[in-house]
């Protein structure tokens, strides 16, 4: 921990207040001034992951309508194709990752990237991915506005402080976990999307769409031409009735909106049902 923003006083005295305020409610939120501190960012979202709940949002600092309704969007179904929930799925490292680093070559043109990131005003973006079991993360993601990349000192620091904040952040939901209510995971409803409607290649290749592969990472991962890609992108696009991304992300939110709860079925078929009532 060489870095000098480490050294400083104001960070020795949010470190302090982290551990004072521990099995409070006050404890996310010099979590986030920490995080200011470190990283220069404008605001801190804080959730928590399980493979046997959906995501639980503790603490925001999205107050505004557009902000709001943007994060309803990511606790409603959206979550499942953002990347550091990938990272949580896949059972990634403990760490500080930047959004570049880890997502897909075409997540910042999808329909979620815009519906989510740039509607939260973020132009910069990183999180923390805390694992505190074998079954629960801790997401803390960090956004900034003015367009100005993290300095290399300032991701230095962040990587420095993740076994403390992940050491602090354990003991913290240890303490809450009991308050927590629990509702059905989507994992299961985000694979079976479309599965009565679409071949299993089309369904693939939908997945990786709404998680932000171009045709060429798509043909690169499913070892297939981009030219196989676009084939398939043109068979779904008229089996499901659509013409745009845009469109398919709305339909993919809408459907799992309204999947039943842990129910193994399309939530697409469910959906167009109630829809024909």
């Amino acid at each position: 921990m060489k870095t000098a923003l480490l050294s400083t006083n104001a960070w020795q005295q949010q470190l302090a207040d982290l551990v004072l305020s521990l099995a409070s409610d006050r404890f996310y939120g010099h979590l986030a001034t920490a995080c200011r501190t470190l990283s220069g960012c404008n605001s801190v979202l804080v959730v928590w992951l399980g493979h046997d709940h959906r995501p639980i949002s503790l603490y925001s600092e999205h107050t505004d309508e557009e902000a709001l309704k943007s994060s309803s969007l990511w606790l409603d179904g959206g979550f499942l194709v953002d990347p550091y929930y990938t990272l949580f799925k896949t059972k990634a490292p403990e760490g500080f990752y930047l959004l570049d680093d880890v997502a897909p070559d075409n997540f910042r043109h999808t329909d979620f990237y815009h519906r989510y990131f740039e509607a939260m005003g973020h132009s910069i973006d990183g999180g923390f991915l805390f694992n505190l079991s074998e079954d629960h993360s801790m997401m803390v993601s960090i956004g900034k506005s003015d367009e100005q990349p993290f300095r290399a000192d300032q991701i230095e620091a962040l990587h420095a402080v993740c076994p403390i904040l992940s050491a602090l952040c354990s003991r913290q939901q240890s303490a809450a976990s009991g308050e927590v209510n629990f509702s059905a995971p989507l994992d299961k409803a985000f694979r079976n999307f479309g599965k009565d409607h679409l071949s299993a290649r089309e369904c693939e290749v939908i997945q990786l769409i709404l998680k932000g592969h171009s045709n060429k990472s798509i043909a690169r991962l499913l070892e297939i031409s981009v030219d196989t890609v676009k084939v398939y992108n043109k068979r779904f696009h008229t089996k499901l009735e659509i013409t745009s991304q845009a469109e398919l992300f709305s339909l993919f939110l809408e459907s799992i909106a309204l999947v039943p709860f842990d129910a193994d079925i399309d939530p697409l078929t469910h959906y167009l049902e109630l829809r024909q009532r």
